[in-house]
């Protein structure tokens, strides 16, 4: 048949994902270690914030005491999401605003710790954010969209970057 695509393993699978973060350590980490700066915990292969397992265990030395991942890309300035917050509504409602994307970051972190805002800046009516991790960014401009309207663009990369731009 003329005009048909030839169909291999390559062309028929889903987009896997194939993104590695360079700050996740290859080999995972030690069974216990925790963060220095931010008290997450790294437990069963995974990161979480438990204030009291920190307290309890940061004297033990079988605990290994690091940066989480989150830490060194705000330490880095690595950022994965960039949210551009614009318009005229956004001068008159500013605090809101900013207490909204807050408290978007501190209800990401519950899920996962290793998402977070490593820069916000104010520029009067352009407030410019970057996120560890380009999911938080989405939630974010999704946030936007559902609480205060205006128009919602989504942009994502290959390399596992969001842009986000919320006017209104």
């Amino acid at each position: 048949m003329k005009g048909t695509k030839k169909y291999s393993q390559k062309t028929t699978k889903k987009a896997i994902d194939t993104y590695k973060d360079p700050y996740l350590p290859k080999e995972g980490l030690h069974d216990m270690a925790m963060c220095k700066r931010c008290h997450a915990v790294y437990h069963n292969k995974r990161w979480s914030m438990d204030e009291a397992l920190y307290q309890k265990r940061k004297d033990n030395k079988k605990t290994l005491l690091v940066l989480c991942p989150a830490c060194q890309k705000i330490r880095d300035r690595y950022a994965a999401g960039f949210v551009t917050l614009k318009g005229d509504y956004l001068r008159g409602h500013k605090q809101d605003i900013l207490n909204l994307v807050k408290n978007e970051e501190e209800r990401a972190m519950g899920y996962n710790p290793l998402e977070r805002i490593v820069e916000l800046k104010d520029r009067g009516s352009v407030v410019e954010i970057t996120t560890t991790h380009e999911k938080l960014a989405q939630r974010i401009g999704k946030k936007m969209h559902k609480a205060c309207q205006g128009e919602l663009q989504i942009k994502w990369t290959k390399d596992k970057v969001a842009r986000v731009v919320w006017e209104r």
